[in-house]
């Protein structure tokens, strides 16, 4: 079905899904970041397979869920088209940022585009490869006496 003979209803569908897709992208792409920059030992993380490339975990099941929540608490925004970038910032310990990772969204989810989920998985598929091979990503994050926390 063409997505401009598609009802309010289906529409709402689509858009979900998309946002779905989304949020399920950052959720990983932000713990792939997350153990790149080396935030905590790397045995706090676990291999996965996620869009046939292996990727990172965390273990600490806090983490995973600080992480899941503040992904999905986005939903309902990316929904209504309303997310233009999520932002990952380093802070040291006397909370001053020592480092921003932004990630620009652009999802055209007008009513007569068509977002193909296959084209749309590609893509982000190819950033996240893109993402694990970042030069300036591998530079890990000094450590102190206490991890280093991000928002």
């Amino acid at each position: 079905m063409d997505r401009k003979d598609r009802s309010p209803q289906d529409n709402s569908y689509v858009a979900n899904e998309i946002a779905q897709i989304t949020t399920e992208f950052f959720e990983v792409a932000i713990t792939s970041v997350i153990f790149l920059k080396g935030v905590y030992p790397n045995g706090a993380f676990e291999r996965r397979r996620y869009m046939n490339l292996v990727v990172y975990k965390a273990r600490n099941p806090q983490l995973n869920e600080y992480i899941h929540s503040a992904v999905n608490g986005l939903i309902p925004f990316v929904t209504k088209d309303l997310v233009d970038r999520v932002a990952v910032i380093f802070f040291d310990d006397g909370n001053v940022p020592i480092e921003r990772l932004v990630f620009r969204l652009n999802v055209n989810q007008s009513y007569n585009s068509k977002v193909e989920q296959a084209d749309m998985e590609f893509s982000l598929r190819s950033f996240l490869i893109k993402l694990l091979v970042l030069e300036h990503l591998s530079k890990v994050l000094p450590r102190s006496k206490d991890l280093p926390h991000f928002s």
